[in-house]
This record gives C-alpha cells, sequence and structure tokens, in this order.
C-alpha cells in the first residue's frame, strides 16, 4: 500500500479533526477526502483510460495542491511538481525532459498558458462536484513510482529524480523516531511545497493523520507567531529561514523541535535561535532530495562536535571509501556511501549518472567526509568543489564555514580561480550585512591564517552585492566566475 493508504479511515474516524490550516481556514479530513475523491473522479475522466499518468503540477502554496498531489499518488500515477519561480524557459525544458500526460495549474498561474502544452486543466475545474464520488480503493504498490522533482544543486541545471512509495514510507517512520512527533502534532515547513522538504513535510504529516500548517508564502514574523501561540508544534526549515526567525524580538517557551536542513547553522545562528526557542528543541540533519535522510546532530552532539552532522537515522548505515572504494580508518576524509531504504530510484532519463551513485556499496552524491571515534559523520564539502592549490586539495565549504565565523559577514562562498603559479588560487567572494557597509578584507584574510592553514587561506576577497541563485534558492557556484 502506498502514501496515503490511511486516508478515508482517517476521514471516517476523525471526520471534523483539521487537515489543514490556511489563512484563518480550517480543512478538516473529511473535507480533504472528499476534495480527493472529487479530483480522482475528474482525473479518471481525463486519462482516457491510460494506466499510469504522469501530472505536472504548477500551483503555489495552497490546499489544492496538496489535495491534488494525494489524488494523483492515489491512483497510482506520478506528481510532477513545477516551481512557479522557473522561467519559461527552465518550464519548457523540464516539460520536454519528463513529458507529463497532463499540466495542472491554478487560474492564478496565468503564465502555464505560455508553456505551448495541449493538456492544461485548471484545478479549479477539477474539484467540481460529481455525481458519484465513489472511488477505487487506495491500491497503490509500494514499489510503484509516485513522484518526480527536480533538483538543482549548485549547477543551475535540473536534474530529475524518480521516488517510490516505499522510499518516503520509511523515511516516515525514521523521522518519526528520531524527531519524537506524532499524529497529534500541528506540522509547518513554510518552504514552497514544490520543493521536496516541505513537500516531505506536508505529506507525513497528513499521512500519519496530523494537522499541517500550510502557510502561502515564508514570513519570518508570522510564522513566529504562529509557533509562539501553539498554532504549529513542529517546523521544517532551512537555516535562511531560522535566521530570520531568530531575529525576532521576544521569546517563546513553547517546547518546538526544530528541524534544520539544507546546510549547517551557523554559529551565530544557533545561539540567536536557542535564546528565541529557550525551551526548543534544535536537530540539524543531513541529507538530500535522492537520499531522504541520512544523519541527524542534537544539540548535545554539536556542542561537543561543532561541525558535524550527527549520527546515522534508524535504518542507515554510512561508510566513508577511497578513491578505490577501500573503507577509510575513523578520522580519515573520504567517499561518504549510503545504505538505506529511503534512497531514490534514479535519475530520470540518465542512467549513465544513475550508475554513477546507486553504486554496489550504496549510494554517493559527491559529499566527501569523515565518521570520528563517536561515530558522527562530519561532510566537509563536494568533490567536484574541490580546489587544487599548489598540489594541495582545498575544501571550499571549511573555508567558507570561518569566513561566515565573522560578525560582518552575511554569506560567503569560495571558489578556485585558474592560476600561472599555483594551478587554482582560493578566491573569497563576500556579503556585508545590512548594518555593515564597508570591511577590512586584509583582516578577514589574517582571520583565516589563524583558523586554517595558510594554503587554505583566500589570496583574494572581493565583496559582491548580491549572489547568483538557482531556482531552488541555492548559490550557483556555476556562475560566480562572471561576476569577478
Amino acid at each position: 500500500m502506498g502514501i496515503g493508504k490511511n486516508m478515508k479511515q482517517i476521514a471516517q474516524k476523525h471526520p471534523r479533526k483539521t487537515a489543514i490550516y490556511f489563512d484563518d481556514k480550517k480543512i478538516s479530513y473529511g473535507d480533504f477526502y472528499r476534495s480527493i475523491c472529487q479530483l480522482r473522479q475528474n482525473l479518471e475522466e481525463l486519462s482516457q483510460e491510460k494506466q499510469s499518468q504522469k501530472v505536472a503540477i504548477l500551483i503555489g502554496n495552497e490546499p489544492a495542491f496538496l489535495e491534488l498531489f494525494f489524488a494523483v499518488v492515489a491512483m497510482g500515477w506520478v506528481a510532477i511538481p513545477f516551481d512557479p519561480k522557473w522561467s519559461r524557459r527552465e518550464a519548457v525544458q523540464i516539460m520536454d525532459e519528463a513529458e507529463p500526460d497532463l499540466l495542472i495549474t491554478s487560474k492564478s498561474f496565468f503564465q502555464a498558458t505560455a508553456y505551448s502544452f495541449d493538456c492544461i486543466h485548471y484545478v479549479e475545474d477539477l474539484k467540481r462536484t460529481t455525481e458519484n464520488t465513489n472511488t477505487n480503493v487506495w491500491n497503490v504498490f509500494s514499489n510503484e513510482h509516485f513522484y518526480l522533482g527536480f533538483t538543482s544543486g549548485s549547477t543551475g541545471t535540473p536534474k530529475g529524480f524518480i521516488r517510490n512509495h516505499e522510499s518516503w514510507l520509511a523515511s516516515f517512520i525514521a523521522a518519526e523516531k528520531a524527531f519524537h512527533y506524532n499524529h497529534d502534532d500541528i506540522i509547518i515547513a513554510p518552504g514552497p511545497l514544490c520543493h521536496s522538504l516541505s513537500l516531505f513535510g506536508a505529506v507525513h504529516a497528513l499521512h500519519i493523520g496530523a494537522s499541517f500548517y500550510l502557510t502561502p508564502s515564508f514570513s519570518a514574523e508570522s510564522t513566529f507567531d504562529i509557533l509562539s501561540d501553539g498554532r504549529a508544534t513542529v517546523i521544517y526549515a532551512v537555516p535562511t529561514m531560522l535566521h530570520g526567525l531568530a531575529q525576532q524580538t521576544g521569546s517563546t517557551n513553547k517546547k518546538i523541535p526544530i528541524l534544520s536542513s539544507g546546510a549547517k547553522l551557523t554559529p551565530k545562528i544557533k545561539n540567536k535561535l536557542q535564546k528565541t526557542f529557550p525551551a526548543g528543541r534544535i536537530y540539524e540533519y543531513y541529507g538530500a532530495s535522492e537520499l531522504s535522510f541520512v544523519s541527524y546532530a542534537t544539540e548535545e552532539m554539536t556542542e561537543l562536535h561543532p561541525h558535524s552532522v550527527g549520527k546515522a537515522f534508524p535504518g542507515v548505515r554510512i561508510s566513508i571509501r577511497n578513491q578505490s572504494n577501500e573503507l577509510v580508518p575513523n578520522g580519515e576524509i573520504g567517499n561518504i556511501f549510503i545504505e538505506s531504504d529511503f534512497l531514490f530510484t534514479g535519475y530520470l532519463n540518465n542512467k549513465k549518472t544513475t550508475s554513477e551513485v546507486l553504486t554496489p556499496y550504496g549510494a554517493n552524491i559527491g559529499d566527501l567526509g569523515f565518521i570520528n571515534h563517536d561515530g558522527l559523520l562530519t561532510i566537509i564539502g563536494r568533490e567536484k568543489n574541490m580546489i587544487i592549490t599548489g598540489g594541495l586539495n582545498v575544501y571550499p565549504e571549511e573555508v567558507e564555514k570561518v569566513i561566515k565565523e565573522m560578525k560582518s559577514i552575511k554569506e560567503a562562498i569560495v571558489i578556485g580561480l585558474a592560476d600561472e603559479y599555483w594551478g587554482q588560487k582560493v578566491v573569497a567572494l563576500i556579503m556585508l550585512n545590512e548594518d555593515i557597509s564597508t570591511v577590512d578584507t586584509e583582516h578577514i584574510k589574517v582571520y583565516c591564517k589563524k583558523q586554517l592553514a595558510s594554503y587554505k587561506c583566500p589570496k583574494e576577497i572581493h565583496v559582491v552585492d548580491v549572489f547568483p541563485y538557482t531556482s531552488t534558492g541555492k548559490i550557483a557556484r556555476k556562475e560566480l566566475n562572471l561576476i569577478l
């Protein structure tokens, strides 16, 4: 059985329980299930008796997104969330790659009509009441595909990754064990539903019969109010969101699990967050769209090992291997391999890259790291980002962490530029905090030399006003050379 398999039972047992909070509205499980059934009926009419369909979803953060998502996966079809922020060029590129059978959008997204796609339908029309709302049982097999997402990473080139039901069902169980939440909680994940982090939080909540607090977009002020008022009891967020929450005046003594992913929290943000949520519990976890959960760190773990991303999730085995795929001793840097039931099925239309990632030793997405004597994992960086300067390896992420420890620095990215003498020279690009107008770059170099081996320190430092970003909000490293 697949995701949402208990939806009918939940709706029958708790018809008035709130499934989704949205603005000032409450959508009960009874109404949520009825909407899913109506959508299923109307989707079946569109399917032309095809067994399986791929459905592109171009809808913002509104309940209709989740109603449609569950309707699609309940039919054994594949949902493809489209990002409203994609340019027409990006959307057409992904259309060509994914080849959806249907594109379902909201009437508020007028840009969908520019996609030159024949099978565009509006969710408002598909939610119309039908005479017969009886639907087939949720008879999806757990090994069937249900979700095709796109991740751009830091390269800006979208890659389609395929998920089956079982990979997320197993991840749900691991999350409940590690983070200690259940069907009595109200989960908020205030990022875009088209991104896998927020989508996972929403789908997990509704799958287990918890409540999900849906926001149209992220606002630090309103999210803090929601948490401090007890309207949500668990939050999934990325560090940029938590940075905004940590800036809020006041604090709350609510015992909130704060689940952070996407990057390590800087000590500055973490300290502020602990003051804002003194009774909260901060979990930092490492994972990826392809891997789901890998490791998680409690506050006790990061107190002893600040740079660690913690221990393996229940059901995950982590190994560190060299270029010959041989195991290396604890403390030695190598390629990180992951074995678990949470892994993706493969990349869309890309058998070569799939075979490079899904190896006989586990999944390896190019991250480098080591395991310490306590069994905790530390990420050093991405192999593809590594700089070779004077024959020595420099991991940009390590240098970036040091630079971002300085109070004047908001963001820092380190890259390698071609150099006749060094091969590559280490160059840092920095963005200053809003209240800082100038900075002494020589002072930054001196600070780095106190914290790092000299060959790792930037030979040049450039102040920038803004960084180029991918559609998923990550800094596009490949474009950084263009701004120098």
